[in-house]
């Protein structure tokens, strides 16, 4: 019965989703853009669903391309949450777009620190409000309505004391994730397990490369207790994280790790370009096993959500690196 109901429950939406998986750029398609030049990656892009997104090419920046990936990226996480009845469904679908919207927020309270208007005029996000708040008690109660209000008031003591968003920061991802782990924990068993593994495999990801940058920039300079690790991973604890964060890494031997992990570990923290490829493969590898295992599962939509933006993460780097190649 149980089998039934998740059947009945994905089989719109799968079909709707699996067709925009076709849409998906190939690794032949990147391969291709490795010998054109500017003007020949933007003819190749004309080409594909990005076309409308290059009008006007003679005169678009990296920021204002990347801009409308985002925005384009964010309206089909919406149109994918409509493809279900289920609020359960819709709620872990759109957190995933509330993830966005988190960023926009954490980057506007480093230009509110700033108070450089040159760079706040810039700003096209939605929390442009608070550039004009004096005190970090105006901020939070002009982010009363974002849900987020919370985490700056707890996070206002340190800052005050600091002078540092660095606390705020954490404190908001913190939050985040602790409504993404509700929302995960609101899903059919079958959900669960497939969605733990999916973005608990992207937080050992962030949560790794943290702890590199933590080991490469930082090392000394935040306490184990501090370290804004995020919590709900699929391999490593917090506890893990402090551990090998605290102790040399030698340390990880002690730890009950698959040996992929234990070697990951060991290149820390250096290569943390390298490490993230294999990370993100350990990801994509959770992804193809719900896609064949479970196919009618929330492995459909959070796979494809995944893999669209990494597709847009890719498509932003090369035009950086092109465009810069035409400015120089």
């Amino acid at each position: 019965m149980n089998e039934m109901r998740q059947i009945s429950r994905y089989a719109y939406p799968n079909t709707r989703i699996r067709s925009m998986f076709s849409e998906l750029l190939d690794e032949d398609f990147f391969s291709r853009l490795s010998g054109t030049d500017f003007n020949g990656f933007l003819d190749i892009l004309e080409k594909t669903e990005y076309a409308d997104l290059i009008k006007g090419r003679e005169s678009i920046t990296p920021e204002e391309f990347e801009v409308s990936c985002i925005k384009a990226d964010r309206e089909k996480i919406k149109k994918i949450s409509s493809f279900f009845l289920s609020k359960n469904e819709k709620r872990i679908i759109l957190l995933l777009d509330e993830r966005y919207m988190v960023e926009q927020l954490k980057f506007a309270l480093r230009l509110w620190k700033r108070k450089q208007q040159s760079f706040q005029s810039q700003y096209r996000g939605e929390f442009s409000h608070i550039f004009n708040a004096k005190t970090i008690d105006e901020v939070q109660d002009l982010l009363e309505e974002s849900g987020y209000a919370s985490a700056v008031g707890n996070a206002k003591e340190m800052y005050e004391k600091t002078g540092s968003l660095y606390m705020v920061e954490v404190l908001i991802d913190r939050q985040y994730f602790e409504k993404l782990q509700d929302a995960i924990g609101r899903l059919s068993s079958t959900d669960r397990i497939i969605a733990r593994n999916i973005i608990g495999a992207e937080i050992d990801r962030e949560n790794l490369l943290w702890l590199g940058r933590i080991l490469l920039y930082y090392s000394g300079k935040i306490p184990s207790e501090m370290a804004g690790f995020i919590p709900g991973g699929a391999t490593l604890s917090e506890k893990d994280l402090r551990k090998l964060m605290s102790q040399s890494m030698t340390s990880s031997v002690e730890l009950k790790l698959p040996q992929r992990y234990l070697e990951i570990i060991e290149k820390l923290p250096e290569n943390l370009a390298d490490i993230d490829r294999i990370l993100e493969g350990i990801i994509i590898h959770q992804i193809k096993k719900a896609l064949v295992e479970k196919p009618f599962s929330i492995g459909i939509p959070l796979g494809y959500i995944f893999l669209k933006l990494r597709e847009t993460r890719r498509l932003v780097s090369v035009f950086v690196s092109k465009y810069l190649s035409v400015k120089q």
